[in-house]
């Protein structure tokens, strides 16, 4: 775990979740608190809780499991990344039914209701073709070139607005949980805190 001083809480969010208010509450709630905001993405999101990076992290399941306090926010609908050309293109919505012949351009984990096409082989980052693309930009490129689409949390959308590729909204599949967590291990009364906090403005609030 990263060294960091007692005063230092670091809150991890990525695109598409906006945390500002969250965090501005909480600053005024715990003065004491050194306050320190870090990007994270759905790649990395487990390893900046692993190493101690951050404290708190939002973050989009699923997680690793038995090794986080997780805290359920709000379902994420989600969206499909296609080249501008596509004769779907104009459409506002499309089943994943009706995208069998395109090429998924992501581990199929991240989608278990697809039925199309996939790379030629697995992940595999030593591979020099047929890889799934590792990043968020990576897949955006391959959709862009017309090598195949990119599924997404809808937040994520607005953050990578291209010219050349589409978002559809993403008929058929089910949707992103968006969640806070953090480690089990970890025991400071100031996450607890944060957690009620993110709950009350971001969750479903009380049954």
């Amino acid at each position: 775990m990263a060294n960091r001083e007692v005063n230092h809480f670091a809150v991890g969010f990525m695109p598409g979740i906006v945390v500002t208010p969250i965090v501005r509450e909480f600053a005024a709630m715990a003065p004491q608190l050194d306050i320190e905001v870090v990007h994270t993405s759905i790649s990395d999101q487990a390893d900046f809780l692993i190493d101690g990076r951050v404290d708190v992290c939002f973050v989009r399941l699923p997680l690793p499991q038995g090794m986080f306090e997780v805290v359920p926010l709000f379902p994420e609908p989600r969206v499909v990344a296609l080249p501008s050309g596509h004769p779907c293109a104009e459409r506002k919505a499309v089943h994943v039914e009706d995208l069998r012949d395109m090429v998924l351009l992501q581990d199929p984990q991240d989608v278990p209701e697809w039925r199309g096409r996939l790379p030629r082989a697995p992940l595999a980052p030593q591979a020099d073709t047929g890889r799934f693309p590792v990043t968020i930009e990576e897949c955006l490129e391959g959709v862009a070139s017309g090598t195949g689409c990119y599924v997404m949390p809808a937040g994520m959308a607005g953050f990578y607005r291209r010219d050349d590729v589409t978002y559809l909204t993403l008929e058929g599949v089910a949707p992103r949980m968006v969640a806070l967590a953090y480690s089990k291990h970890r025991t400071m009364p100031e996450l607890n805190q944060f957690a009620e906090l993110s709950r009350r403005m971001l969750g479903p609030g009380p049954d």
